[in-house]
Formats: C-alpha cells, sequence, structure tokens
C-alpha cells in the first residue's frame, strides 16, 4: 500500500468513477485502474463492484472510503497549516536575550507586521541565553559579546557604551558632571553584577588596563536589583547604556578616556537560519536598526 494507490482509491470512491477519477487526480485512467489493481490483489480483497452503471463500493471499500477520507482531510490540514506557517499568519517565534531593554522594541515591530505569530520571550544571563540557542529551546537570541561557534551565526548588532550611575543625591550628581574618569571611581562604594556578567568584564579589563584598582562593596545577579541597589543610594552601578530604562532615581555618566563598549549580537543556529519566521525577523531586526541604532 502507498498513498498513491489511497489517492486513487478515494478519488474512485468519490467520483464513482474510474474516469472522473483519472481526471481529478490528471493522470491517465489506466493508472488509476492499475492502482486500485494493485491495492486489491496486495490484500486479496475486492474494494469496487464493477457494473453497467459504474462503479459501486463493497463492504471493505466503503470502510476504506471512510479512512482515506480521514487521511485526505488531514493531509489537507496539514498543507494548509504549512501554508500559513510560511506565510506567518500562524506560528511561533521563540526568543532569548539577555536583557528586555533592547529587545523589546523589536518585537514590537515584528508583531505589529506578523500580528498571528505567537511570541515566547525568554530573560536570562548570557549563560542561559546560549544554552537556550545551542539547546534549540529558541529559534534567535540577543546577547552581549559572543564567542565563535560553528554551528551559530553571529551578527554583530549594535555597539553601546558601558555607563556609570549613581542617585540622583550623590556628589556627583548633585555637582552636575555628565561624564567621569576611572580614577574618580577609586574608593566609591562600587556595586556590580556577577563575575559572569559580560559587563562587568569589560569594565574590569578597562581598570586592569588603566592600573585603576576598584574593589566592589556588593555584588548582585540582576540589572533590576542593580537598578533598585543604586536608586536606594547604597552606591554607583555601571551598565551597557542600552540595558538601563529611563528613572529620574538615577543620574548617568560617560567614562572618560576609556573604550568602554560592549557589542549586541543576533545569533541563530545555521541549521534552523532558513526557517521563514527567522529570515522575517533578521529583516524586522535590521530595519529596525537602521532607524534607531547608532
Amino acid at each position: 500500500m502507498n498513498l498513491s494507490q489511497l489517492r486513487a482509491f478515494n478519488a474512485v470512491a468519490r467520483e464513482g468513477s474510474f474516469t472522473r477519477a483519472a481526471e481529478r487526480l490528471s493522470i491517465s485512467q489506466p493508472a488509476v485502474t492499475a492502482h486500485i489493481k494493485a491495492l486489491e490483489e496486495s490484500y486479496e480483497t475486492g474494494l469496487f463492484r464493477r457494473g453497467s452503471k459504474g462503479v459501486e463500493l463493497t463492504e471493505a471499500g466503503v470502510d476504506l472510503a471512510v479512512l482515506t477520507r480521514q487521511i485526505f482531510a488531514l493531509e489537507l490540514e496539514a498543507s494548509e497549516l504549512l501554508s500559513a506557517t510560511r506565510a506567518l499568519t500562524r506560528g511561533n517565534l521563540r526568543i532569548a536575550a539577555g536583557s528586555p531593554y533592547f529587545i523589546v522594541p523589536i518585537l514590537a515591530a515584528f508583531q505589529k507586521k506578523f500580528p498571528a505569530v505567537h511570541i515566547d520571550l525568554k530573560i536570562g544571563n548570557s549563560r542561559k541565553v546560549t544554552a537556550d540557542l545551542l539547546g534549540e529551546r529558541v529559534d534567535v537570541a540577543m546577547q552581549t559579546g559572543w564567542e565563535e561557534n560553528p554551528l551559530v551565526e553571529a551578527l554583530p548588532f549594535n555597539t553601546h557604551n558601558v555607563v556609570v550611575f549613581c542617585q540622583r543625591d550623590h556628589p556627583f550628581a548633585m555637582a552636575g558632571k555628565k561624564t567621569l574618569k576611572l580614577t574618580e571611581l577609586v574608593g566609591e562604594r562600587m556595586i556590580w553584577r556577577e563575575p559572569q556578567s559580560l559587563t562587568r568584564q569589560v569594565f574590569e579589563a578597562a581598570c586592569k588596563k588603566a592600573r585603576v584598582s576598584i574593589t566592589p562593596v556588593m555584588e548582585v545577579e540582576s540589572r533590576e536589583t542593580l537598578l533598585e541597589v543604586v536608586a536606594a543610594g547604597l552606591g554607583l552601578g555601571i551598565v551597557s547604556s542600552h540595558e538601563l530604562p529611563a528613572d529620574n532615581r538615577i543620574q548617568v555618566f560617560d567614562v572618560e578616556e576609556s573604550q568602554l563598549e560592549t557589542t549586541e549580537y543576533m545569533l541563530t543556529l545555521k541549521r534552523r537560519r532558513h526557517l521563514r519566521v527567522v529570515k522575517e525577523f533578521h529583516k524586522v531586526a535590521e530595519e529596525f536598526c537602521q532607524r534607531i541604532c547608532r
């Protein structure tokens, strides 16, 4: 048994005629006859009674016709599903990102263009984002920093400054400063992210290069916690500029004489890059960055 034989049987059962079945399938009548004959001989069962008025289903044929209608109805559903997915009138997009601040506006632009696509957004540190991407739990990832991997297409997406921020009542803010030198941070109460934070690693590398010794008095595990701790006046924080929401409780400073930058990458497994939803997300993200990113 194969689908061609079942398709021929289903057409004859529907049309009540080998000739009309052949026209329905756009094949020759002998080809339809051969498919039915092969099916009947394989199972030693008659499926049609042939008479002067055409063909009628046998009891086995009636039962098989019920099944073939279900089979080809499901085939049609599968075709419609895949067509809808290709057209992105349905489907899912799974995203992992290091923070919500940069990715959310891009997702908003994507959903405006493809409102029927369901979006699943995961936020985590770089280790979690990488694990989700390589484990195929997400389709696309946005992450600060990246180590080359032959399985992954990594596109440098945007570059951001690493900034220092403090509470509005801090002397730096009260003095109206807009920038700071690394040396001015010596002796300040610095609050950093965990050692795995790429922003922290960039800042530590700049301090080492400038031979400036800065030791944190507190470490926290999330940007949200860092913001609240700094806003409460417990010290100064460092963060990538795109990861800091507008907040009137804090003052932000660029750091002078230091190449404090992080690069945001858009990451996709190479073997999944051809997926329509992935290709369209890339287009939207690139269009968004051309309009907004510097």
